[in-house]
């Protein structure tokens, strides 16, 4: 019985690796990578070798966007780049336990 339940399970994992390889392959097949256009190819290939100056404030820019995004990660995810403090990864004791021996001890006692 355990053997049957074993090769109807990888039966149905191969046929849906099989569907998803058969849908990849579709799918490269119709999708077409435009080419850049020929003026753009020109430009890049014609680029100076030595750093432009004027480029300076787009890399200036491109930085504090990347440190934007890497403060709010932080702020939102809350990650932490230092271990955590000995005192702060230990539970929280409630004493509830105390308190319903209390409670029944009392009822004991009525």
């Amino acid at each position: 019985m355990k053997v049957i339940r074993l090769v109807v399970r990888i039966a149905f994992i191969s046929l849906a690796c099989a569907a998803f390889v058969a849908l990849t392959q579709t799918y490269a097949h119709s999708v077409r990578v435009p080419l850049p256009d020929p003026g753009w190819r020109g430009e890049r290939a014609h680029r100076p070798s030595a750093p432009e100056l004027g480029k300076f404030p787009e890399l200036v820019g491109e930085s504090l966007v990347i440190a934007t995004y890497a403060v709010a990660g932080r702020i939102v995810l809350r990650l932490r780049l230092s271990p955590v403090s000995r005192g702060e990864g230990e539970p929280i004791l409630l004493g509830l336990d105390k308190a319903a021996r209390a409670a029944k001890s009392s009822q004991i006692w009525k």
